[in-house]
């Protein structure tokens, strides 16, 4: 998402807005004003945990009830975000992008908050009260505290990722360990990602990262089958050309295979 894109969206959302169209997007968060940090808190947290991993867009300067712009303060942003944060147990909903623009003289923030890592988010609640911590859900525009299913929605993913991860550090080890043509024969392991790819687990990366994953995953898939093909042929049959195809194949899954897996890694 760059900041063009993110102000083209904003804007449609507020054409449509002033439209008195109904904003049916549920990753989409409207306010008229900067809400108070501890009421922000938890309604932040409920939209990332409810996200399970994809962006959301929070536009402040927009009444959507009235069918209207508020003009906010956009100098306001950073004294309000840490103040929301503060009430956060551990990570909150990252900001990577954030963007000021003017519709008919009034001035609208957007913010665009990534939810794919740091979930759940916890909220403390307040001092001495009982439960100490909450895992707010946001379901329609209410919010309740999250169930064990709400949960697993969230965990789920992470486990399944965290597997991929290892996988394409098993794999790491084989395109290393294929220095020369006579140590083939070890197979790339593709089980993780085609169990990602069931689970949906993939739709909730960044779209850089998940072609990278495929690329990576397409190119290994190519050099098994290579290999395979080559040692499936006895011994006094074997091609040299073939050999060095299945080589080429493997040792070309190195630089994919490493870029894939740093990107995950920091996702």
């Amino acid at each position: 998402m760059t900041h063009q894109e993110l102000e083209l969206w904003a804007r449609e959302i507020v054409e449509a807005v002033l439209a008195n169209q109904r904003i049916e997007d549920s990753r989409v968060e409207l306010k008229s004003s900067w809400p108070d940090p501890r009421k922000a808190a938890d309604r932040l947290a409920a939209h990332a945990n409810a996200a399970r991993g994809t962006s959301i867009l929070w536009l402040i300067g927009v009444d959507e009830k009235n069918c209207q712009l508020a003009n906010v303060d956009p100098v306001e942003l950073a004294n309000w975000l840490k103040s929301v944060e503060s009430f956060l147990d551990g990570f909150a909903p990252r900001l990577p992008i954030d963007a000021n623009f003017r519709v008919e003289g009034n001035t609208v923030v957007a913010l665009y908050f990534e939810t794919h890592q740091g979930a759940p988010f916890v909220v403390r609640g307040t001092k001495g009260s009982y439960p100490e911590f909450v895992v707010p859900w946001r379901e329609g525009t209410a919010l309740r505290a999250a169930r064990r299913d709400d949960l697993l929605k969230i965990l789920v993913p992470i486990r399944r990722l965290a597997a991929l991860i290892d996988e394409l550090t098993f794999n790491l080890e084989v395109a290393k360990a294929a220095k020369t043509i006579d140590h083939l024969g070890a197979l790339f392991r593709e089980e993780e990602f085609h169990q990602a790819l069931r689970d949906g687990v993939l739709s909730t990366l960044p779209s850089e990262v998940r072609k990278l994953i495929a690329d990576s995953y397409i190119s290994m898939n190519r050099a098994n089958h290579l290999v395979m093909a080559v040692l499936s042929v006895p011994s006094q049959h074997q091609q040299p050309l073939q050999f060095r195809q299945a080589h080429s194949a493997v040792t070309g899954c190195l630089p994919l295979i490493q870029h894939a897996l740093t990107k995950l890694s920091r996702s």
